[in-house]
């Protein structure tokens, strides 16, 4: 598949772009500071841009990717404002596919009581801005009529691939965690795959 990457150079954005090359992808990563991608490879193309800003996507493009996200406890719009410009471009291009990742900080069918309690103490303190924007993403997505899929992971670790648990939307039940080199695999799984359009994936240990 030809992927245009957003968020490429973040930990999990440069696992991802590595594994993608691996299995044969052709990446473009759309970057603020191209100088900030180190990755060598014939099938990696560099380019120039900002969420933030108006963007332009190639047309032969099959799928977006977008792994820019909030980062810190404060004030964050990367979502509500990043996104909007990305689904433009998208439409612009005549692009479909979408995947993008968030955070599962909502309450979930799955949840376990801990769970729960963890998520209402982190929305009310330390991650309440993150879980606004958020929850303002899974609202933009909802009402986008393209093929996108939402992938949620909880407190992300760095840490060899092991496994993971996925689940349709419903949360992960105790699921506290998950490795970056696992969420970058669980986003390649389900690019290709239409029985994730329109879907929220929930991915953890």
């Amino acid at each position: 598949m030809r992927l245009t990457v957003f968020g490429a150079t973040g930990q999990t954005g440069k696992l991802f772009v590595r594994r993608a090359l691996a299995e044969g992808h052709v990446v473009t990563a759309v970057v603020r500071r191209p100088q900030a991608v180190t990755e060598d490879h014939p099938g990696l193309t560099v380019v120039k841009g900002d969420v933030f800003e108006p963007l332009k996507i190639e047309r032969d493009t099959d799928a977006v990717v977008f792994l820019a996200g909030p980062t810190g406890t404060g004030p964050h719009l990367v979502y509500s404002r990043g996104v909007p410009n990305v689904l433009q471009a998208m439409a612009d291009a005549g692009v479909g596919r979408l995947v993008a990742v968030s955070t599962a900080t909502e309450y979930c069918k799955n949840d376990s009581p801990l769970q729960h309690a963890v998520k209402f103490l982190l929305q009310r303190t330390l991650l309440r801005q993150p879980f606004q924007e958020s929850t303002r993403l899974t609202a933009l997505l909802s009402r986008s009529s393209g093929d996108w899929t939402l992938v949620r992971p909880p407190r992300l670790l760095d840490q060899p691939a092991r496994g993971y648990r996925t689940a349709m939307g419903e949360g992960v039940r105790n699921g506290f965690s998950i490795g970056r080199e696992d969420l970058a695999d669980a986003v390649l799984r389900v690019l290709p795959d239409p029985a994730t359009h329109q879907r929220i994936v929930d991915v953890a240990y």
